[in-house]
């Protein structure tokens, strides 16, 4: 069975995708335990954490740094999560390297309750709500060398 992150890149299955480039994709969860969850996933297909090379950890990471400043500075979310998990044991669902940014705006219960389907109403009002900030990936980008352009 094929990497479903891979189609998404790929652009053969759909997603809600925030920002796409610099060989990252930042995508909305499809199954959200908090409203905003987003992924970031690393365009080369790599199992997870332990196999990606520096450089797509180091841009996944900044990527996700901006988003969750974002969330806790523009937005005001009083927490966020940044999380990956690596192998079975430790929760990973899809075998592709990706970054789980969780803005949290109540305290949570527990870490991963309450998973739901994404709402086609709740993805645009998410993608509306960040996208004045979404300058920022390219800013952080930028500063360390990575960006494209």
């Amino acid at each position: 069975m094929e990497c479903v992150f891979c189609r998404i890149v790929r652009g053969e299955e759909e997603s809600y995708t925030l920002y796409k480039g610099n060989g990252v994709q930042v995508i909305l969860d499809k199954y959200p335990v908090s409203k905003g969850h987003l992924l970031v996933l690393s365009e080369e297909h790599y199992e997870g954490v332990h196999e990606a090379p520096p450089e797509v950890l180091a841009r996944v990471w900044v990527v996700a740094s901006a988003l969750a400043r974002i969330y806790r500075v523009n937005l005001g979310a009083p927490g966020v999560n940044v999380v990956t998990n690596s192998g079975v044991t430790a929760g990973q669902v899809v075998f592709h390297f990706h970054v789980h940014v969780i803005p949290r705006w109540s305290q949570v219960r527990g870490f991963w309750s309450g998973r739901r389907e994404l709402e086609k109403g709740e993805a645009e009002e998410v993608l509306d709500m960040i996208k004045p900030y979404a300058t920022l990936i390219e800013e952080y980008l930028i500063t360390l060398g990575f960006s494209e352009s």
